[in-house]
C-alpha cells in the first residue's frame, strides 16, 4: 500500500521550504525572528542510514528479555522485530548499537502492525522491550533529524508528525499494553510508553526528559503526560533534564509497577499463558511479580520534593532561580542553578509554558501544540547548536542564541502563530485523564481531593476522608493490596497535610512550610 504523504506530492516543495528555511519564511515577523536568531550553519551533507527490512526473517527468539537476541551472519535484522506467541504480540527494538534510538523506519515498522493487532481477536495483549545494554529506548535518534534538517530532507519533519500520530494511536488502544522499561527509556521514548496502561520499571530503569538541553521542546506528547505528575516534578525535570532511576520513577508516578530484572523472563512467560485482555487480571498478574514495599525508599527525599515544589511552581524562569537562589545553599542547589544557567534561554521558557498550557489540554493538543513547537525550533540555531555539541563536537559548548528573551518575546515567536504544518490523527478519539491511572500508585491530587471532599465520589465536606486511617483504608482497599499505596500515602499525607486541634482530623494544605 502506498504511504500517504503528509502533503500531496505536487506541494512537497512548499513543504521543504516551510519546514527547514530559516525563520524569515515562517508566519512569524521576519524582522523579529532575525533579530532574536542567527542563521543556521551551513548545511552539511547527511548521513544515510541504511534502510532496513520491515520483518527479519529469524524464526527463533529468544522470550526472557535477559537474554540477547543473535543473528545469523549475513542475515539482515530490522530494527524493530515482531514476535507472536499465542496471544501475546510483542515489539522488539532491535537497534542496540544505538541503545534502541528511534528513526521514522522504526515508526513506519510499528504503526501499521499496532492497528493490526488492536483489531486482532487472537492478540490478547501487545508488550513492548528491547535488546541490548540500554535495553527499552534512548529516545529519538535525534542526530539523524539534525542532519536531515541540514540536507533539507522533509523526513526530518515526518518524523515527528508520524511519531505522534503513533503516540496517540498507543493512548487508545483496546488492547492492554504493556512496555517494559528495563534500561534506558528517555526523551522522545515517552511517545512508546507514557500513554499506555502498564509501564514496568526495575532496578535499571533510567528516565530523564533531555531536550530542553540540546535546544529543543517535550514532544511525543511528554508536555501532557509530566503535567500529569505529582506537585512540580514534572516543571523540574523537564526543565533540568534531570534522572529518575529504578524504584523511583515508580513512586514519582513515572511507572504504574516495579519489577526487578531478573523476573522479568518469568513474568512475559505467565503472561504469555493468559487467555484474556482483562486488564484488570493483567495488573494483578504484574503485582505478582513487584518487588516487595521498603518504607525506607518512596521516591524522591523529601526535603528535595519539598523544595522542587517550592521553587518550580512559578511560571518564570527568573522567578524560579530567584526562588533557589533564597533556598539554603546545597550542592543539590547548585548542581540545579547550574543545569538552568547552562540550557538555552529559549527552550527553558518555551518548555516551561508549553507545560502550563498543557495542565487544561487533552493529549492531542498537547501533541499539536508540541508538533507546531518543533517546526518552530527545527529551524533555529539553538537546535542545530545544541544537537552539534552533544552528538558531534561534543567537547564544544553551545552558543546559544539569543542569550536572552523575555516572556512576552517567547509568546509572540511560538505561541501566537501557527507553523505551515498541522497535525491531525487517524482518529478523533482523545483523553483529558488517563483512563488506566488506577494501574498506578495514587496521585497528590487523588489524596487532596480525597481529603477535601472535592472528589465527585466523597460529596463535599460531610463525605470526606478525615483521618489518617480513613484514608489509608481508602485507598488501599480501592487499589487491592497494591504495593507500595501505604508507603506512598504516608509519605503524601506527612509532606501536605497538617492535624486539626482534635488531634486527628487532617487538613490538605498545598503551601505547607517545611
Amino acid at each position: 500500500m502506498r504511504r500517504t504523504l503528509f502533503v500531496p506530492l505536487r506541494y512537497r516543495h512548499r513543504l521543504l521550504h516551510s519546514a527547514i528555511q530559516p525563520p524569515c519564511l515562517s508566519p512569524i515577523a521576519p524582522c523579529t525572528l532575525r533579530r532574536l536568531h542567527s542563521e543556521r550553519l551551513p548545511a552539511e551533507k547527511a548521513a544515510r542510514s541504511c534502510t532496513t527490512p520491515l520483518y527479519s526473517p529469524l524464526q527463533q527468539l529468544q522470550l526472557s528479555t535477559e537474554r540477547e537476541l543473535v543473528s545469523d551472519a549475513g542475515i539482515p535484522q530490522a530494527h524493530v522485530l515482531h514476535r507472536k506467541v499465542l496471544g501475546a504480540r510483542m515489539f522488539i527494538l532491535n537497534r542496540p548499537e544505538k541503545l534502541n534510538a528511534l528513526t521514522l523506519t522504526m515508526v513506519r515498522n510499528m504503526a501499521p502492525q499496532l492497528k493490526a493487532w488492536d483489531v486482532s481477536k487472537l492478540a490478547k495483549f501487545i508488550l513492548v522491550k528491547g535488546v541490548g545494554d540500554g535495553r527499552f529506548c534512548a529516545g529519538d535518534d535525534i542526530l539523524d533529524v539534525l542532519l536531515k534538517v541540514r540536507a533539507k530532507d522533509p523526513d526530518s519533519l515526518h518524523f515527528f508528525q508520524e511519531k505522534f500520530r503513533l503516540a496517540q494511536m498507543i493512548s487508545t488502544l483496546q488492547t492492554p499494553y504493556i512496555t517494559l522499561l528495563d534500561g534506558y527509556a528517555l526523551g522522545g521514548a515517552i511517545g512508546l510508553f507514557a500513554h499506555g496502561p502498564f509501564r514496568i520499571a526495575t532496578e535499571r530503569t533510567i528516565f530523564a526528559t533531555p531536550e530542553a538541553g540540546i535546544g529543543l521542546c517535550p514532544s511525543s506528547g511528554a508536555s501532557f503526560f509530566l503535567a500529569k505528575l505529582d506537585g512540580e516534578i514534572g516543571t523540574y525535570l523537564a526543565l533540568t533534564g534531570s534522572r529518575v532511576e529504578g524504584v523511583d520513577t515508580f513512586y514519582t508516578g513515572i511507572s504504574t509497577h516495579y519489577v526487578p530484572s531478573v523476573r522479568l523472563g518469568a513474568l512475559e512467560d505467565r503472561l504469555i499463558d493468559l487467555e484474556t485482555s482483562d486488564h484488570e487480571i493483567i495488573h494483578r498478574v504484574i503485582e505478582e511479580f513487584v518487588e516487595p514495599s521498603s518504607a525506607d525508599k518512596t521516591g524522591m527525599q523529601q526535603a528535595m520534593r519539598n523544595t522542587i515544589d517550592r521553587c518550580f511552581k512559578y511560571d518564570s524562569i527568573d522567578e524560579i532561580l530567584a526562588a533557589l537562589d533564597r533556598e539554603k545553599s546545597t550542592t543539590w542547589i547548585r548542581e540545579t542553578r547550574q543545569k538552568l544557567l547552562a540550557t538555552s534561554p529559549t527552550t527553558l521558557k518555551v518548555t516551561l509554558k508549553a507545560l502550563r498550557k498543557a495542565r487544561n489540554m487533552t493529549l492531542c493538543d498537547s501533541l499539536k501544540m508540541e508538533f507546531d513547537l518543533v517546526q518552530k525550533f527545527m529551524v533555529t540555531r539553538d537546535f542545530d547548536q545544541g544537537i552539534d555539541s552533544a552528538f558531534i563536537s561534543k567537547r564544544r559548548k553551545p552558543q546559544w542564541q539569543p542569550t536572552h528573551i523575555s516572556d512576552h518575546e517567547v509568546n509572540q515567536l511560538y505561541f501566537s502563530q501557527p507553523s505551515p504544518n498541522e497535525l491531525t490523527f487517524l482518529s478523533n478519539l482523545d483523553m483529558r485523564q488517563y483512563p488506566y491511572a488506577r494501574f498506578a500508585l495514587p496521585s497528590e491530587l487523588d489524596v487532596k481531593l480525597a481529603i477535601t471532599g472535592q472528589g465527585s465520589e466523597f460529596h463535599g465536606e460531610q463525605g470526606r476522608l478525615k483521618t489518617q486511617a480513613e484514608v489509608l483504608d481508602w485507598f488501599v482497599k480501592g487499589s487491592r493490596g497494591k504495593r507500595g499505596v501505604r508507603e506512598k500515602l504516608l509519605d503524601i499525607l506527612e509532606r501536605k497535610t497538617v492535624t486539626a486541634e482534635d488531634g486527628s482530623t487532617l487538613i490538605w494544605q498545598d503551601n505547607c512550610t517545611y
